[in-house]
């Protein structure tokens, strides 16, 4: 059965096709009734919906700027399927708007992450941070850091002897998000299940940490590079504002550049990337660089979760680390399916199940934190 680009589909309810690619709308409708009814399917939503359609970077501008207790709305949508286990591989368009509403799903009440972490010093101590706390964090008696709410600061910090040369590792564990300020004055966001080693101020002729997980960087400019090692690979800069990625066990790693330049240095292979330039590194070793929407990328530090025809696969695992919650998947096939939306990271994981399941493709049953996807 012919495949069709779903942006394809997207584009024939506005008439916005060249003459291949009608022909190529109209050979794969004829091909089956069932694509034929997806189409009109589509068609008839978009039709009525086109007015009322949401634009992902709107919806973030509104977000930083909304005041308390405004009201805000959230769509998720399905864009393709593939079917792994069945003949039949069609393309699926929909995109639905959801009011908030109190979800109907009452077995599970899994509240959304935190900011929450735990700080390691160099002399193996584990100090848990937790977030609304402005407190100086003693780590000797020769070195305090200040931690103001959800921020760990160590700008300027005093560090005398050896503590100079100390590292630290701060870990956010799932379902969790901490900042930091290094000493440098570089601002750091962490996401869930992350690890970010650190030294306690830096000296000599760089500025290295070492991340594994995702981490939205504000590098503080200086003359000496700023470089995020990485397994594998490393991201090279002097300042600038970027996104990474990088979680073990993914098939892909992404650095993505909103502001100023890196250089990305895998085994001898250098990219350099421009702002709104995004590098991509596969686990068997492929780099290459793409134009992005940069706030696609980063709209987590901003409290948002935002998918562009991700696979759900993809998209759960993402939520899941937030939820802290485990994935199990009744059909393979299933992880497929194509999600288009933003939603508040701050819901409850019930609100986002709900949403996902009006779309009448999938359903979860909930046992604990055990989450099973299953195929309608």
């Amino acid at each position: 059965m012919q495949k069709i680009d779903w942006s394809i589909l997207r584009r024939s309810v506005n008439g916005d096709l060249t003459e291949k690619e009608k022909q190529e709308v109209e050979a794969w409708r004829n091909e089956s009734g069932e694509n034929e009814r997806y189409y009109q399917k589509m068609k008839n939503f978009f039709t009525q919906e086109k007015s009322k359609e949401v634009d992902v970077r709107k919806n973030l501008k509104k977000f930083e700027q909304r005041t308390y207790g405004k009201q805000r709305k959230i769509f998720i949508g399905l864009c393709k399927y593939v079917a792994v286990f069945i003949c039949l591989v069609g393309t699926i368009v929909l995109w639905q708007k959801f009011d908030t509403v109190q979800p109907e799903v009452n077995s599970l009440a899994l509240a959304p992450g935190k900011d929450q972490a735990v700080l390691y010093t160099g002399s193996g101590k584990a100090i848990v941070l937790e977030s609304r706390l402005r407190t100086n964090i003693v780590i000797s008696d020769s070195l305090f850091v200040q931690q103001d709410s959800n921020v760990l600061n160590y700008e300027g910090i005093e560090a005398k002897g050896k503590m100079v040369d100390e590292f630290h590792l701060m870990r956010v564990p799932r379902g969790g998000e901490f900042s930091m300020k290094l000493s440098d004055g570089t601002m750091v966001h962490l996401n869930a299940e992350t690890d970010l080693r650190y030294p306690v101020r830096f000296s000599g002729e760089e500025r290295r940490v070492v991340l594994s997980g995702e981490a939205f960087f504000d590098v503080a400019k200086s003359g000496t590079p700023f470089i995020v090692e990485l397994n594998g690979f490393e991201v090279k800069v002097l300042g600038t504002r970027f996104n990474i990625n990088a979680y073990e066990g993914e098939s892909r790693f992404e650095t993505t550049l909103e502001r100023g330049s890196v250089e990305i240095n895998v085994k001898g292979k250098t990219l350099l990337l421009e702002p709104g330039e995004q590098a991509v590194l596969t686990n068997t070793g492929e780099l290459s660089k793409q134009k992005v929407d940069v706030s696609l990328y980063t709209a987590w530090k901003d409290g948002y979760f935002v998918f562009e025809d991700e696979r759900l696969e993809d998209v759960m695992n993402t939520v899941a680390r937030w939820y802290d919650v485990n994935l199990f998947y009744q059909n393979p096939g299933v992880k497929e399916i194509r999600i288009n939306g933003n939603i508040s990271r701050y819901k409850d994981f019930s609100v986002l199940l709900e949403k996902i399941e009006k779309l009448d493709i999938v359903h979860f049953d909930i046992k604990g934190n055990n989450i099973t996807v299953i195929d309608k």
